[in-house]
């Protein structure tokens, strides 16, 4: 009688192994020529935004696929360079050059709000976040985007001319959902060129610095440095623990960190170019469009 229970125990032990091993600790999705962004949206699948290959204003081949299990298909087309993607008051609103758009659940787009609405022109809208009041969303405005890379496609260093050369003209903007835009945030130096933008339910605005590699928390006109050395970050993100999330868009890390900014940690393996991150807590997930790879990778928490 040994033998037979021996066998059964040791199958046992050896489905168990197989049902942990197929529980991936990171996937990766083919969805479309360099999505940027990604968002949980109509009837809980996720929709990501495909800036397209010409990266232009006016090419036209920008893109919004909602994924489905590993379905994709298009939402809608006909955008330029969509950017940052939120879900809010049954919408998606997403950034686009310099304006924003407002889809609805059969890819309906509409313009919320054109560059005469804002109060200053927009050069560079990027990543987009929804307000606490969910009544409006925050958008970054990159500023002189075309001032901080020499000809090698490089950021130029820190503190030198050429960083100190670059217009100080980024701004934080709100637009409510009926399209009025207001600003939040003024040009400084010390958010030369913001990039990812996440809000705390108590109003900090927290940005991914693109050029210095800071990430700040701006709270009723100061400022605070929560971590440094995340040149190129492009999405920020907190979970319900207050840890925060960073992705890098020219080096593919990710990295988290606790709520008081200590223990980074990177995530993910592989990744070539970081873009706008979604966390889905419920889900277990941190979804990170790869621009560079063209896929979506769905990170295991």
């Amino acid at each position: 009688m040994k033998t037979p229970l021996l066998t059964l125990l040791a199958a046992f032990a050896l489905v168990g192994c197989q049902t942990q091993e197929a529980v991936p600790t990171q996937r990766n999705l083919t969805v479309g020529a360099t999505p940027e962004s990604v968002t949980k949206g109509f009837g809980g699948k996720y929709f990501v935004t495909l800036m397209g290959t010409s990266r232009k204003a006016g090419d036209g081949d920008g893109k919004i696929v909602k994924v489905d299990g590993d379905k994709v298909t298009v939402l809608t087309e006909g955008l330029d360079d969509p950017k940052g993607i939120v879900f809010v008051a049954n919408r998606l609103i997403t950034a686009d050059f310099d304006k924003v758009w407002s889809i609805d659940a059969k890819g309906k787009k509409t313009l919320l709000a054109g560059p005469a609405a804002f109060p200053t022109p927009p050069t560079f809208l990027n990543d987009v976040v929804v307000s606490p009041d969910k009544k409006s969303v925050l958008i970054t405005d990159m500023g002189a985007v075309t001032k901080m890379r020499g000809a090698d496609g490089k950021l130029f260093a820190i503190d030198s001319p050429e960083h100190k050369a670059i217009p100080v003209v980024a701004r934080v903007f709100q637009v409510t959902l009926e399209g009025k835009v207001t600003e939040v945030i003024a040009p400084t130096a010390k958010m030369l060129n913001p990039n990812g933008i996440d809000v705390m339910a108590n109003g900090r605005i927290r940005i991914a610095e693109f050029f210095t590699g800071d990430v700040l928390e701006y709270n009723k006109g100061k400022w605070k440095t929560l971590a440094k050395g995340h040149r190129s970050g492009d999405g920020i993100v907190h979970d319900s623990k207050g840890r925060f999330y960073i992705s890098e868009v020219m080096t593919g890390r990710v990295t988290r960190y606790e709520a008081d900014g200590s223990a980074p940690k990177e995530l993910g393996q592989g990744l070539k170019s970081a873009a706008d991150h979604f966390l889905d807590e419920k889900a277990g997930v941190l979804i990170v469009p790869d621009s560079k790879a063209g896929e979506l990778v769905f990170l295991a928490l």
